[in-house]
């Protein structure tokens, strides 16, 4: 039986980040900074350029990028979005309503994630030509959302990768049935070649249905799948309306009565829990716009969710309706379960400049960590989210509804300095200083990943749980760090390895007896930004 408490803080030997302040202490003359990524100008990496494509589409769950841990080899899945817009304007219907549209899923990979090639796949032969079409065809009907997932609890190398998505049959509209598209689920041994279950996963009260948004993914602390998706009753909330009438004022299929009981149609984001990624809970509410720094035309598209350390990190796609354009912006959690805005209304990955590839949407970003940085892939379109789709339905006077052209869409990437999400740093003029609250750590070695400006510093004082520096780990015995390094290990004399304070077995604090294992770290700095600390073992660093 464990003798430590549970108001004790304990942390892993992985990086720990700035995301909130719960290490935090005190603070001195330090400031807390969210830091962008940069736009590669390569872009767009992936585009339409095949004569079967028509709109290739990046938007929130409708892509996947990922790097095989074994090959080292990128790919992606997307979706490849023909939509007959004169024909819905003329017969009514929705985008998804199979004699309106067609959805299909597409493959690219890439060697260096930055040169991508569409390989024939030998599955789906258009004009007598081979293509890189995975699924969706006239004889499966539409395919959309596609999400993988490597499992890490599947013994059976064939069914390596997981998926579940979206499927609308031959024939298939939703005015015909209860809304939200039909869910099936497949497997593969590679990620790249599929063969599609029989039976449908369910999601509880739901059934096999769900919103048209979904990221699955595992959590290694409680051995189960979680997903963030949306309700598949989302946007038809109870109303005193037909569900496909004319709203006057609004697009259709969304429900302008917000401040009314039961009538919460705006996008939000709901997650479902599953124990073999085929029987999912019903999709619970866990995040939604709020007042007080979102608009009244906002709403949260879709969360991907990326572990990072013992944490996770959500890309929420803010769309903002009354522009038509969406935005990235931050959330975090440590469970994966209860999530909280980081920097909330402000963007993390802004939309492009005038006249540019993204100028008007930036989609749900794919994060992969490569070498010193982080790989940010995502979706970008010079268009508007749904006004080239309906806007000859609804009389909107805007071109890309009546010009094909104005329509384009693509992947690119913008690089971020490994872990570098968010910093603490110090300016130039005073000297700042925070302090962690004291913890438990069982690692000996302190790696920190920070960068200081001409003349900056970055020093740590470690400390017993009474503020008293542990023998050679003062301050002034300090090595300071004065340059730029993602994993720098930091010395005192030149001896990196940190005692285990052993006070006296009466020592007491606040009347309660003090742990051996109790450390606190200070950080003194100036000119410099910190943006993770890591304890770990001596063995894994040298």
């Amino acid at each position: 039986m464990s003798t430590r408490d549970s108001t004790e803080l304990v942390i892993s030997n992985e990086p720990q980040f700035f995301f909130d302040n719960s290490l935090l202490e005190e603070a001195q003359n330090v400031t807390r900074t969210m830091h962008s990524p940069q736009k590669d100008p390569l872009n767009p990496l992936i585009k339409c350029d095949q004569a079967w494509e028509h709109v290739v589409d990046f938007n929130s769950s409708d892509y996947q990028v990922w790097k095989d841990t074994e090959t080292s080899q990128f790919h992606c899945i997307y979706r490849d979005l023909n939509i007959d817009s004169e024909k819905l304007a003329r017969v009514g219907g929705t985008i998804i309503d199979w004699n309106i549209s067609r959805f299909r899923q597409l493959y690219a990979r890439s060697d260096d994630g930055l040169t991508w090639e569409k390989p024939s796949m030998g599955l789906v032969t258009e004009n007598g030509k081979d293509t890189n079409i995975l699924l969706g065809s006239e004889e499966f009907g539409n395919a959309w959302g596609f999400a993988p997932i490597e499992d890490p609890l599947e013994p059976n190398p064939n069914r390596k990768f997981k998926a579940i998505f979206f499927h609308g049959p031959p024939g298939f509209a939703v005015a015909d049935e209860q809304p939200g598209a039909q869910m099936r689920s497949a497997s593969s041994p590679d990620g790249v070649h599929w063969i599609i279950d029989e039976d449908q996963p369910t999601f509880g009260s739901s059934g096999s249905r769900l919103g048209d948004v979904n990221f699955p993914f595992f959590n290694p602390e409680t051995q189960t799948y979680l997903s963030n998706t949306r309700h598949p009753l989302l946007e038809l909330a109870p109303r005193t309306r037909e569900p496909n009438a004319t709203v006057l004022g609004g697009s259709p299929g969304f429900d302008p009565v917000m401040d009314t009981p039961n009538r919460r149609a705006v996008r939000r984001i709901f997650q479902s829990e599953s124990p073999d990624l085929r029987r999912w809970s019903t999709p619970r509410l866990i995040l939604a716009p709020d007042p007080a720094f979102d608009n009244l035309d906002d709403g949260l598209y879709g969360m991907w969710p990326l572990r990072i350390g013992n944490e996770w990190l959500g890309f929420i796609q803010v769309f903002h309706m009354v522009s038509n354009t969406s935005d990235i912006q931050l959330a975090h959690s440590r469970d994966g379960k209860n999530w909280t805005r980081l920097a909330p209304g402000k963007p993390w990955l802004t939309n492009g400049t005038r006249g540019s590839w993204d100028e008007f949407q930036i989609f749900t970003p794919r994060v992969i960590p490569q070498g010193d940085e982080m790989w940010v892939y995502y979706g970008g379109a010079s268009c508007h989210h749904d006004w080239w789709m309906v806007g000859r339905q609804e009389g909107l006077d805007v071109e890309e509804a009546y010009d094909s052209s104005k329509v384009q869409e693509g992947l690119g990437l913008a690089r971020l300095r490994l872990n570098g999400f968010f910093s603490i740093g110090a300016h130039r003029v005073r000297e700042g200083m925070f302090a962690t609250q004291p913890l438990i750590a069982t690692g000996d070695t302190l790696i920190i990943n920070g960068d200081c400006g001409p003349n900056g510093y970055i020093k740590v004082e470690v400390t017993d749980v009474r503020n008293e520096a542990l023998p050679g780990k003062s301050l002034d015995q300090c090595d300071p760090f004065t340059t730029d390094a993602t994993s720098h290990v930091v010395t005192w004399n030149g001896d990196h390895k940190i005692p285990v304070p052993i006070p006296a077995a009466t020592s007491t604090v606040s009347g309660y007896t003090s742990r051996p294992e109790h450390r606190r770290f200070r950080f003194i700095m100036r000119d410099a930004e910190l943006y993770t600390f890591q304890i770990t073992d001596s063995s894994a660093t040298r």
